[in-house]
């Protein structure tokens, strides 16, 4: 797992080198933004995927052909045996990778209104909430929500997914368990990772997840 952690904004002429180096879309896209800050989380997300794909599987810059399914996640092409999924929140990009279906998911830990977690949590989960001690809640909110995000992201169907039709909670052995009225068809494993005191970090997969080192780079690392 690899993390960029980008406090400033670039300068137009580091903007355009990170333009140079990516795809098309992703170029395009950048240039559509209002705020730079998302132009370049976008551009670096990319770059983060590039990065370990040339790194860690060896691939040429001709071999990596980026798409996404029909509900907006990103795959390579010609390897469906690796997977990928980026996520940024705040001053961080992170990058998750593997042999097997993965999601991650950050958030910026701020003051957020309840009723969100009463419209978007199942029963069991705002029970965990309200019972959660005052000074834990908001802690509780943003570890159930990167929980349900890196979920959905691993499944790969998007917001066709609601995120009150399964709940994610603690089983006896302090492990979570994935409960919905549908079938569930491929089993998931998580993990909270400790990035920030002030995000939270969740990480879900096909498999047991084991140490998760986060790699640690600068952005001008990304640059073959």
């Amino acid at each position: 797992m690899t993390g960029i952690h980008l406090p400033d904004l670039l300068s137009l002429e580091d903007m355009d080198i990170l333009r140079s180096q990516v795809s098309p879309a992703r170029k395009e896209a950048s240039l559509k933004f209002v705020r730079q800050q998302d132009a370049q989380r976008g551009l670096i997300g990319e770059l983060l995927i590039l990065y370990r794909l040339r790194t860690h599987y060896h691939l040429q810059n001709d071999q990596i052909q980026l798409d996404k399914n029909k509900y907006g996640k990103p795959y390579l092409r010609n390897h469906p045996h690796i997977h990928f999924n980026v996520s940024h929140a705040g001053n961080w990009i992170v990058c998750a990778d593997g042999d097997v279906p993965v999601g991650i998911d950050i958030e910026q830990v701020r003051p957020i209104d309840f009723g969100i977690a009463e419209r978007f949590y199942t029963q069991d989960e705002y029970q965990l909430l309200l019972n959660a001690p005052k000074y834990q809640q908001l802690q509780t909110f943003y570890e159930l929500w990167t929980l349900k995000e890196s979920y959905i992201k691993f499944v790969g169907k998007g917001l066709s997914l609601p995120l009150d039709s399964f709940s994610i909670l603690q089983d006896d052995l302090q492990n979570y368990q994935v409960t919905s009225t549908k079938p569930i068809d491929t089993p998931s494993f998580f993990r909270h990772i400790f990035i920030d005191s002030q995000y939270k970090l969740a990480v879900c997969a096909a498999e047991s997840l084991g140490p998760l080192p986060l790699v640690m780079l600068d952005w001008t690392e990304l640059i073959p």
